[in-house]
């Protein structure tokens, strides 16, 4: 891939726990949007989209007392895994969860959001739809939790996600140690 121009920076998520059955087969889907999201694009700008934090910065960020943590992931995912102090919506999809996070945070705009999903796609799009609805501090962590879990990892740092991370293979999750 780092062969091929306009891939030369692309960040790709790697499983911290990869015992063969981590996508072991390349699937290329052609679709006209990667998230089900039921937004339409052309109404805000996709492209302005919430401040990414690496692992170092959410877990100082976390700890503010201003700041709201919020899981953009479906129920079942994060019935298995989640950060401390995380709202964790009681939704189905992506789709529903946009307006039910919307009303939980509808008097707090001037707080801290800080969002995060599996890997930071639907993160992309809900930071930006946040950002246009009038939220002014808006972030989103930087390859959602798989990259964040490496990076806490190769740290050394505190790990402050709580459970398994359920992920789309063959495995359904993956479990990340705490650091003290």
């Amino acid at each position: 891939m780092s062969t091929i121009t306009f891939l030369e920076n692309i960040r790709l998520n790697f499983a911290i726990e990869d015992d063969g059955k981590s996508f072991f087969k390349l699937i290329i889907k052609v679709r006209e949007k990667i998230v089900a999201d039921g937004l339409d694009d052309k109404s805000f700008d996709v492209t302005n989209k919430g401040i990414h934090l690496n692992a170092e910065t959410f877990n100082q960020l976390a700890d503010d007392p201003d700041t709201i943590i919020v899981d953009m992931r479906n129920h079942y995912e994060s019935e298995v895994g989640y950060f401390k102090n995380a709202i964790l919506p009681d939704v189905e999809t992506f789709r529903e969860a946009l307006p039910v996070v919307e009303k939980i945070l509808e008097n707090k705009k001037d707080k801290n959001i800080i969002m995060y999903c599996t890997g930071g796609i639907r993160c992309e799009k809900a930071s930006a739809y946040y950002k246009h609805k009038g939220f002014s501090n808006v972030y989103q962590v930087e390859g959602g939790i798989i990259e964040y879990a490496r990076r806490a990892k190769e740290l050394g740092i505190e790990n402050k996600f709580i459970g398994k991370n359920f992920v789309f293979d063959e495995r359904l999750g993956e479990k990340y140690p705490m650091m003290s």
